[in-house]
C-alpha cells in the first residue's frame, strides 16, 4: 500500500500509441523526442523527455494518441479481428475504440456507446482524425438500443474509483469519497451483464478498470458468473492474486497505470 502511495505520488510515464491506420511508425519517430517500446504491445512509444502532443502534426494528422500502456492492455486481450462486429460500451474520448479498429486493420464493424453527448462528439472527432470507422451510439449502455447484435466481442472499459491513476489525476485522492463506491459496483455489474447479453455464444468479453479495488475488478468478474480466460501466458508477471487468469497492473511494479483486465466468455 505504501509502494502505491508513493507511486501516487510521482509522475507517471510519457507514452503515446502510434497509430497503424495512417502510415508507418517512421512519421511519428520523426517528430518525438527519444523513446522506448515495450515487447507486447508493439504500437506504444514510451517518451523519454517531455513532448507538446496535441500541438504535433502526429496528432494532428491521427499518427498518434495519448495513451498509457496499461491502457492498451484491454484492446490487445479483446483480440479484434478483421471482419467481427465488435462493440466497446464505455467508449469516450476513444483510445481503446481507435485502438480495437487499428488492432483488426480497420476492417471490423465496430459499435461505440458514450453516455454524455459531449464526450460522444469527441469521441467522433477523434475517430475521424484517427481514421477509424465505427458507429457511434449516444445513452446509457445499460439500456440504450444497440443494433447490430450478437457481438463477437464487446470491451467494457467501465467508470470507476480511478485509484490506479491518481499521478495523472492527482485531485481525485481529494474528491473521491467511500461512500461513492457502491452505486459504481452496480453500474460496473450493470454494464458487465448487458456485455454478456449483448455477446454471442462463445464470444469474448473484457471487463477492465483503472482502479486497484478489489470490490470494483474481482469481485464485479466474480459476480458475473462468467467463465474467465487465462491471460498470464499473453501477460506474464500481471496476475491478480485475487482471481486466477485476470491480471492487475501495478503502477511501482509495471510503471504504468494501475489497472485490471479480465477476459470472459459469452455464454
Amino acid at each position: 500500500a505504501e509502494a502505491v502511495m508513493v507511486a501516487a505520488n510521482t509522475a507517471s510515464e510519457s507514452s503515446i500509441r502510434w497509430n497503424t491506420l495512417r502510415g508507418p511508425r517512421e512519421a511519428v519517430e520523426a517528430e518525438v523526442p527519444a523513446w522506448h517500446g515495450d515487447p507486447l504491445l508493439p504500437e506504444a512509444m514510451v517518451l523519454e523527455a517531455p513532448f507538446a502532443l496535441e500541438e504535433s502534426a502526429a496528432w494532428r494528422e491521427g499518427r498518434a494518441m495519448g495513451q498509457s500502456r496499461a491502457s492498451m492492455i484491454p484492446a490487445h486481450a479483446l483480440m479484434p479481428r478483421p471482419g467481427e462486429r465488435i462493440l466497446d460500451l464505455c467508449a469516450a474520448p476513444g483510445a481503446k475504440a481507435t485502438q480495437i479498429a487499428a488492432l483488426a486493420d480497420g476492417q471490423a464493424e465496430i459499435t461505440a456507446v458514450e453516455l454524455h453527448p459531449a464526450r460522444a462528439r469527441a469521441l467522433r472527432e477523434h475517430a475521424e482524425r484517427m481514421g477509424a470507422v465505427m458507429t457511434v451510439i449516444e445513452g446509457d449502455a445499460r439500456e440504450v438500443d444497440i443494433p447490430g447484435g450478437p457481438f463477437d466481442a464487446v470491451l467494457v472499459d467501465a467508470p470507476c474509483t480511478g485509484t490506479g491513476v491518481l499521478s495523472s489525476r492527482p485531485d481525485a485522492r481529494w474528491r473521491r469519497r467511500e461512500e461513492a463506491l457502491a452505486p459504481l459496483v452496480e453500474i460496473q455489474q450493470g454494464l458487465l451483464a448487458r456485455a454478456l447479453d449483448l455477446v454471442a455464444p462463445g464470444g469474448r468479453v473484457v471487463y477492465s478498470t483503472c482502479s486497484l479495488l478489489r470490490e470494483e475488478d474481482e469481485d464485479v468478474v466474480r459476480a458475473s458468473g462468467a467463465e474467465v480466460d487465462d491471460l498470464t501466458a499473453d501477460f506474464p508477471g500481471m496476475e491478480s492474486p485475487d482471481l486466477p487468469g485476470t491480471l492487475r497492473l501495478l503502477p511501482h511494479v509495471h510503471g504504468s497505470d494501475g489497472f485490471f483486465v479480465a477476459r470472459l466468455r459469452g455464454r
